[in-house]
């Protein structure tokens, strides 16, 4: 953790393998995921004062915490139902499976904590989706090369996106309801484990 007025990074977490790590809203958490000695992603949450050692809150990959309070990630039921989950993380009711497919990844949320934009392969190629809370899935991109890691603006006006719809991988621009997609920026001919990466927009 890098905090300003701090001459060195403060170790937060020793696991191996860390990833996807998400600070609640008011930054007094963080939630990550690491696997353990069967290769099981697991999600865990700690403070970031250290003050207590993280404790495993979910079975799942790729959490990103809302403005809201609620913690998303892609993961499965103890009965083999997979997708995205939303949990939060302060009372003790269960988490809501939303969708329907392991490969739902990519998850970010609106600046209003209303909607999820994540990626998917569910036809057979990835695109970015957009979930409702509240009920309801759009499709926001359709194109035959790869579309996703998607990240809102911190507004809500754009979505950014990373694709290789002209032959060469870039990160794009488009409007909420997918209106507008272009590009603003070439990455390069290849992004490898494109998958497990995550676009962030500072604030």
């Amino acid at each position: 953790l890098l905090v300003p007025g701090e001459a060195a990074p403060r170790q937060l977490i020793s696991d191996a393998g860390v990833a996807w790590p998400t600070f609640s809203p008011d930054g007094s958490r963080v939630a990550y995921a690491t696997q353990d000695v069967v290769g099981t992603w697991q999600i865990y949450i700690a403070p970031t004062d250290g003050s207590a050692e993280p404790k495993v809150h979910a079975t799942g990959k790729g959490p990103v915490w809302g403005p809201t309070g609620w913690l998303a990630w892609t993961g499965c039921e103890v009965g083999g139902a997979c997708g995205i989950f939303l949990d939060n993380p302060d009372d003790d009711q269960p988490p809501v499976r939303k969708t329907a497919s392991i490969n739902d990844i990519g998850l970010s949320w609106a600046p209003n904590g209303g909607l999820l934009a994540y990626m998917s392969n569910v036809t057979g190629n990835w695109e970015v989706y957009l979930l409702s809370v509240g009920g309801g899935i759009v499709v926001l991109t359709d194109d035959p090369a790869s579309d996703g890691l998607p990240a809102w603006a911190p507004d809500g006006s754009r979505i950014a996106f990373a694709s290789n719809r002209d032959g060469t991988w870039g990160l794009y621009l488009m409007e909420p309801n997918g209106d507008d997609p272009h590009k603003i920026l070439t990455l390069g001919p290849s992004l490898p484990n494109w998958t497990a990466q995550r676009l962030s927009w500072a604030p």
